[in-house]
């Protein structure tokens, strides 16, 4: 996507309307629209390629929001994928409970909170000093219907 299509993508993913981008953005409701049919097919594209690249099987996807929900047959873990305008695109093990082990805690736990943030949802400080894979149940049962925290 182009830096412009990024950005009416986040706004978008935070819940603006396309009259609210199309105002913030100094374009038309319409071409807001124009956009994101565009940006939708990309996503969907990103995600699906992502999926099937890492043999994950899709349960369910929400292109509008960025998001699939994904069962790995080798790890036998759910698998969640999300595109973000400031993350691209991320792969997230949700049932990995050993994140505390991880060299890359900090990493993921950034990535998660800036998830949340670009997708309009509040975290406690007590939310964001959670591991990871605690952080992610939180985070991705907000954004996934019938996903237990």
């Amino acid at each position: 996507m182009t830096d412009r299509q990024l950005e009416m993508w986040g706004l978008l993913l935070k819940g603006l309307s396309k009259a609210e981008v199309g105002r913030t953005l100094g374009v038309t409701r319409q071409a807001v629209y124009d956009a994101e049919l565009i940006m939708i097919e990309k996503v969907e594209q990103a995600l699906m390629h992502t999926a099937e690249s890492n043999m994950v099987e899709t349960q369910y996807i929400d292109v509008s929001k960025g998001v699939l929900l994904g069962y790995s047959p080798a790890t036998k873990n759910k698998v969640i994928i999300t595109f973000s305008p400031r993350n691209g695109v991320q792969t997230w093990h949700y049932q990995q409970p050993e994140c505390a082990q991880c060299t890359l805690v900090e990493r993921c736990r950034s990535r998660l909170i800036q998830e949340a943030n670009e997708r309009g949802l509040s975290l406690t400080g007590e939310e964001k000093a959670l591991v990871p894979s605690k952080l992610a149940h939180t985070i991705f049962s907000e954004i996934i219907p019938g996903l237990e925290p």
